[in-house]
């Protein structure tokens, strides 16, 4: 996206002595996950920016059109051997690597089933998607991107509560992102 909510870009917004990138990338690398970052807008200014190298960096040249485009550009990358995959926006940068690992958990004693992490009953991020569902993601000409697909395919939802509020937590506006500094001292 192009941040215009927030007035400054967000990929690139401090997060103690790291971005908010960067953030992401460390927890997702803390749990042995590989790390497909999605670019678009200011592409190079994340490459040259990000610490971790070690990670699949994909440009989506239509990143102008809808968040969608990035997620297919991220899922055509995906190898055969990747059973599940995590979609995670750079605006909820703090969800914790014990929730992730919780998620891989669950999705490895049920394969085929889209994994929401749930806090209070509410439905957060990242989702863990079954590698089955990459046909349809590429293969969606609809309205309503992501969304649709995931509400098309109702039957494979698996809510997982979590003690992870973080899940919930993404920045859109300047003073989401003071809450979120404030969260993240604490």
């Amino acid at each position: 996206g192009f941040s215009s909510r927030m007035k400054q870009f967000k990929p690139l917004l401090p997060l103690g002595k790291a971005t908010v990138t960067d953030h992401i990338i460390a927890t997702f690398k803390s749990v042995d996950v590989d790390i497909f970052l999605v670019t678009g807008y200011r592409r190079d200014d994340i490459v040259a920016a990000i610490k971790e190298k070690d990670i699949t960096i994909v440009y989506n040249p239509d990143y102008q059109k809808e968040m969608f485009t990035s997620v297919q550009a991220g899922v055509r990358q995906l190898c055969p051997e990747h059973s599940a995959f995590f979609i995670l926006p750079v605006d909820i940068p703090l969800v914790k690597p014990a929730t992730i690992q919780s998620l891989i958990k669950v999705a490895r004693e049920n394969p085929d089933k889209i994994i929401y992490p749930t806090y209070n009953g509410k439905k957060g991020h990242p989702p863990l998607l079954p590698a089955s569902l990459i046909p349809a993601i590429l293969g969606w000409k609809k309205e309503g991107g992501l969304k649709a697909v995931l509400e098309a395919h109702e039957k494979l939802a698996l809510e997982v509560p979590v003690n992870d509020g973080l899940i919930l937590e993404d920045i859109d506006t300047p003073e989401d992102y003071q809450r979120l500094l404030k969260l993240y001292r604490e």
